[in-house]
Formats: structure tokens, sequence, C-alpha cells
């Protein structure tokens, strides 16, 4: 188990080294060519896409938790008291018919 964690890990951390290395060479490249106002325009630029993408991830996990799973679970809690079924096997469906219901929706 661990083995194979730090494996992962490691990994990570190479893609991270690369990404940070290539942000440095942008930087410099930006800083060479068009100075220090390019150079903070492009940093600026970078982050507000970053920010931008990190919102998005947000909100839609966000969004799947008190659309989707929430009521999922309420409901299957519910339907369990008043079917005979047991709430595991009304969950799976419960959590389908709130998907459609909020593809429909949008």
């Amino acid at each position: 188990m661990f083995p194979k964690l730090f494996c992962i890990l490691n990994s990570i951390l190479q893609n991270l080294k690369i990404l940070l290395d290539w942000f440095k060479d942008a930087n410099l490249y930006f800083y060479n060519h068009f100075g220090l106002l390019g150079q903070l325009a492009f940093d600026l630029v970078l982050f507000y896409f970053l920010f931008l993408i990190l919102f998005k991830i947000f909100k839609t996990a966000f969004d799947i938790v008190f659309y989707v799973v929430i009521p999922s679970l309420v409901l299957s809690f519910v339907t369990s008291f008043v079917l005979p079924f047991g709430f595991a096997t009304v969950l799976p469906i419960c959590v389908g018919l709130l998907i459609v219901v909020n593809i429909f929706r949008s």
C-alpha cells in the first residue's frame, strides 16, 4: 500500500516540478522580451485563468452535493420507510432520478 502511495506522490511532485519550471521559464521569457510590465501582465492573466478554472470546479462540486447527493440521501431515507425496499437498494435509483431531473431542469 505505502510503496504505491509513495510512487503516486513522487509522480505528482515530478509533474508539479515540471509545471513550476515552466512557470519560471515563462516568467523569464516575458521579463526578457516585454520587461517588468509584460511579466506582471502574464502573471495576472495566468492566475486569473487558474482562479476561473478552480472556481468552476468548486462550484460544480458544491452544486452536485447540494442538488444531487443531499436530496438523494433524504429521498432514499424517506422512501425506505414507505416502500419495502432497503436504503441501499433505493439510493442508486434516487441518485439517477435526481441527475435526470437536474439535467432537464438546467
